[in-house]
């Protein structure tokens, strides 16, 4: 039999991969994608913990900055504008709903407000607003600025925190923490430091507990000059001392 006869046999190279290889690729890759997504759902909730943490933390900051530019600029209750200051004690069963009510120079002056920089700023806890579902109490700090009014004005209230249990304001007479102050009362005097306590409710089953709030204030009153004193000139004012000129921030409030 000749050759052409014969088949006619040429090796080729087939093109592809192997049922193995194929497998092994889907295992590689599952595993790559699975340490991908536990990197990103670790990242995810590394960021909303960050978050829930920051979240927390701004209302207590910003309440104790408030707090403490208020004291840090409370005018001596000597003035024509400065009025007394007054905390009140309340009592609600086992908790404080206490008040505080001082004059100080925090307010903001600028060319929308005709207003000085004295102003009367209140502390005080008042039951939630109609469409507000949080239990327990809001914070408000409520400031008038225009205390020359002929008439009653209402105050601007600003609301700080919700779900408060309780309020507690101490003050420091030099010896002791007293429940209460009242100016009138102590020839117008004003505490050497301030003590307030924050308190939420309880919170619910999958909610997360929310931390009291403690801060301490040192207050340096300001005197502003008394009828008869030059200007610059030092003036010593019941319950603190300071000049006719506005004092700095580093003068203000220390909180611990």
């Amino acid at each position: 039999m000749s050759d052409r006869t014969q088949p006619n046999r040429v090796s080729r190279s087939v093109g592809g991969f192997t049922l193995l290889e194929v497998l092994v690729a889907t295992a590689i890759f599952v595993v790559l994608v699975g340490a991908l997504y536990s990197l990103l759902h670790g990242a995810l909730k590394l960021r909303e913990t960050a978050y829930e943490v920051t979240e927390a933390g701004l209302p207590n900051d910003y309440i104790a900055l408030l707090i403490k530019r208020d004291l840090a600029n409370v005018v001596a209750p000597v003035a024509l504008l400065a009025g007394p200051m007054i905390g009140e004690k309340n009592e609600q069963g086992e908790q404080r709903l206490d008040r505080l009510e001082l004059h100080t120079t925090s307010g903001i002056v600028n060319d929308t407000d005709p207003w000085g920089d004295v102003q009367k700023v209140e502390y005080y806890l008042a039951r939630p607003r109609e469409y507000s579902e949080s239990e327990g109490n809001e914070l408000a700090r409520a400031v008038t600025r225009n205390l020359l009014a002929s008439t009653v004005e209402e105050p601007e209230e600003e609301w700080l925190l919700r779900g408060v249990q309780a309020l507690k304001f101490e003050y420091y007479d030099g010896e002791y923490w007293q429940d209460a102050w009242d100016s009138t009362t102590r020839e117008n005097e004003t505490p050497l430091a301030l003590r307030m306590h924050i308190e939420f409710v309880p919170p619910e089953q999958g909610e997360r507990l929310r931390r009291p709030i403690d801060l301490i204030c040192e207050i340096v009153t300001k005197a502003f000059a008394q009828e008869g004193e030059q200007d610059g000139q030092t003036s010593q004012g019941t319950g603190g001392t300071g000049t006719s000129q506005d004092a700095g921030p580093e003068a203000g409030g220390r909180s611990v």
